[in-house]
């Protein structure tokens, strides 16, 4: 993966605790309980992370893109 800047990551990070990208989350989600919360703490729930934790839920998130992809090509099938 290219280097992301935090600002990049912080604004990726942003982006899914308000929605999944795929429509339904999958229960192990990092942000699945942030996105029950209202818009403002969402946002500052994000802001105030630390890049480790930015970084953990973005390869929790490539990591799931990948299971999706692997499900609908039926590599595991």
């Amino acid at each position: 993966m290219e280097l992301l800047t935090l600002e990049y990551k912080r604004a990726w990070v942003i982006g899914l605790a308000f929605d999944c990208p795929f429509g339904k989350a999958f229960d192990t989600c990092l942000t699945k309980e942030i996105r029950k919360l209202g818009i403002t703490d969402r946002t500052d729930i994000s802001n105030s992370m630390d890049e480790n934790q930015l970084d953990q839920i973005i390869a929790h998130h490539q990591d799931c893109l990948l299971q999706r992809e692997e499900s609908l090509s039926g590599v595991n099938s």
